[in-house]
């Protein structure tokens, strides 16, 4: 089983329920540990109580959107955990804060190999 040098899961935030199933069950035949958050509150609380390797969130939520919880885990918890930011939108993105960005549509190759890649360097 893979596993982050500190063996915490991966934390994936979404507010689209397939996504999560998708993410969590794709990730989890690779070997990963998956937690799952429906909206950006929900995954503030979950960094505020739990130890992640690393995090995957949508930029676009209604509430909460992944540019806060990565300025949230940034500045008020002062995490330096790898964050994955997936966007339809990447050009919005420059100069953000995320280690990578996912754009959307994305290939599952494409995926694991920077879920791969982040996680060696956390």
């Amino acid at each position: 089983m893979k596993t982050c040098p500190t063996a915490n899961p991966i934390l994936v935030i979404d507010d689209e329920p397939a996504i999560l199933k998708l993410l969590k069950s794709s990730l989890a035949r690779k070997g990963y540990e998956v937690d799952t958050a429906a909206n950006g509150q929900d995954g503030i609380s979950k960094i505020k109580n739990n130890e992640y390797c690393l995090i995957i969130t949508d930029i676009k939520m209604p509430g909460i959107s992944g540019n806060q919880v990565l300025d949230y885990l940034r500045n008020q918890m002062k995490k330096s955990i790898p964050v994955i930011g997936m966007s339809g939108t990447p050009w919005l993105l420059e100069d953000k804060g995320f280690d990578a960005i996912l754009e959307k549509p994305y290939s599952m190759p494409v995926m694991y190999d920077l879920v791969s890649r982040l996680i060696s360097l956390a």
